[in-house]
């Protein structure tokens, strides 16, 4: 299983943007739609040992945590923007009555959407995946050596803050895609491309 944790700093928790408008107007949700395009969508197909949580830190009513269960997801992810947030919309109104964080809400089938923390999902993914960190400034991604079930850590087009990177350590290995800093979801189509060409772990 592949796992992907998205924090997006200043993403709506409330369906209050415009879909003409998603920069403007959502706290940059495209970018989330674009990394959920590069963590399904193949030419052809469509990747079911994938999961992602989208962590969403904006306003009026943070956090919000929306995850995407490959192998059990029903709705169908398209390459634009538009029908990718009507998804993430969806998620925020049926989240709006939530009040436990740990409970969920199934929204459709493979999509959930909680009151979950960063921390809370960091976690909790740590129970049976290894864990890491996407930065800059750290051992190339290609030295390392990936098990079975496998999850990554980055940030949205702010990164993380320094209160999340002291979270991580000691917990997440710190590893690179290059020297750059590249779109969140540049980095998480490479981080597939990699794993896809790498020999099955036993």
């Amino acid at each position: 299983m592949r796992t992907f944790i998205i924090k997006a700093n200043k993403a709506h928790t409330r369906a209050d943007f415009r879909l003409r408008d998603l920069p403007g107007t959502s706290g940059r949700i495209d970018v989330l739609c674009r990394v959920l395009n590069a963590a399904f969508l193949l030419s052809h197909g469509f990747r079911k040992n994938v999961r992602v949580w989208l962590l969403l830190y904006g306003p009026p009513e943070p956090p919000k945590a929306i995850r995407f269960e490959g192998s059990k997801l029903r709705v169908r992810l398209n390459p634009d923007e538009g029908s990718t947030a009507k998804l993430i919309m969806r998620a925020l109104k049926a989240g709006e009555g939530l009040r436990e964080p740990g409970k969920e809400a199934e929204v459709y089938p493979g999509l959930y959407v909680s009151n979950r923390t960063f921390e809370d999902v960091i976690r909790l993914t740590m129970k049976n995946s290894a864990l890491y960190y996407l930065h800059e400034e750290r051992k190339p991604i290609g030295e390392v050596r990936f098990g079975k079930n496998v999850a990554f850590v980055l940030g949205d087009h702010k990164g993380l803050s320094g209160e999340d990177e002291a979270f991580l350590n000691g917990i997440a290995e710190r590893v690179s895609v290059g020297r750059k800093s590249y779109l969140a979801s540049h980095v998480v189509a490479h981080v597939n491309i990699l794993l896809d060409s790498l020999p099955d772990p036993p």
